[in-house]
């Protein structure tokens, strides 16, 4: 788990090294290669960005060409490497409007339940996110996105999907029918509607899942936040997440 990929052509999972497998819970970003553009999607867990730069480099593309860097939402997992990279490319920044104080380091994320045991390999993850450590280095968000339902960054659509985070996003590549679901998904530790504990609004978030799961057209692939992205069945699989009698 956690190799770069390429899903799609111009399509790209960008996830740990064998170095840090578990920063960030298997953190994964997502790069789409336009004609003159690069458009990123989150941005890894470590500061310096080096899984994401190193990509880059490995498929013969320079960082001066990233021109979006799209967040899904504010939590640190998703925000490393975000003032580096938009440091060194002058990419736009996008995220929803109440993400971005938290991105700027204006205002703190909201913590995280500490109810749930299971799976106790999170755990450590509830903690550090109750203590707000390690913190993001700050960055200006450059475009303040609201709750329209099409807005556009580049190639992506953007779809409003609160109830993980209060302005939690996602965002669908029609192209090649590639569905970013941030957080709304899980494949690490295992195929989930999310971590347990983790969504701010569990009722927001169980509209905002249902739907991504009847988005038409149906994806073929899905990125998902934490864990390697779905590549087979993803619309099965989508649907698989909803609870019982809302399906």
């Amino acid at each position: 788990m956690g190799s770069p990929m390429e899903l799609a052509p111009g399509v790209h999972s960008i996830g740990p090294t064998s170095e840090g497998l578990l920063k960030g819970g298997y953190v994964h970003a997502y790069l789409f290669v336009g004609e003159r553009e690069l458009t990123l999607v989150d941005t890894g867990w470590d500061d310096d960005a080096h899984v994401i730069l190193s990509y880059l480099w490995s498929i013969g593309r320079s960082v001066t060409e990233l021109k979006h860097i799209a967040i899904t939402h504010a939590h640190r997992s998703h925000l490393g490497g975000l003032a580096t990279l938009q440091g060194l490319s002058g990419a736009k920044v996008y995220a929803h409007r109440a993400e971005a104080p938290i991105i700027a380091g204006s205002k703190r994320a909201r913590p995280v339940s500490m109810r749930y045991l299971h799976p106790l390999i999170l755990y450590p993850f509830r903690v550090l996110a109750l203590i707000d450590f390690p913190k993001h280095v700050p960055c200006e968000v450059t475009e303040v996105l609201g709750d329209d339902r099409n807005p556009r960054i580049g190639e992506l659509e953007v779809i409003f999907a609160p109830g993980h985070t209060k302005g939690h996003l996602a965002f669908w590549h029609e192209g090649h029918q590639v569905l970013v679901a941030g957080d709304a998904v899980a494949t690490w530790p295992s195929f989930s509607a999310g971590w347990p504990g983790f969504n701010e609004d569990q009722k927001l978030y169980l509209d905002s899942l249902a739907r991504l799961v009847n988005w038409k057209p149906r994806p073929e692939y899905v990125g998902t936040g934490h864990g390697d992205p779905i590549q087979n069945h993803a619309p099965t699989r989508l649907e698989s997440l909803l609870p019982s009698g809302t399906r």
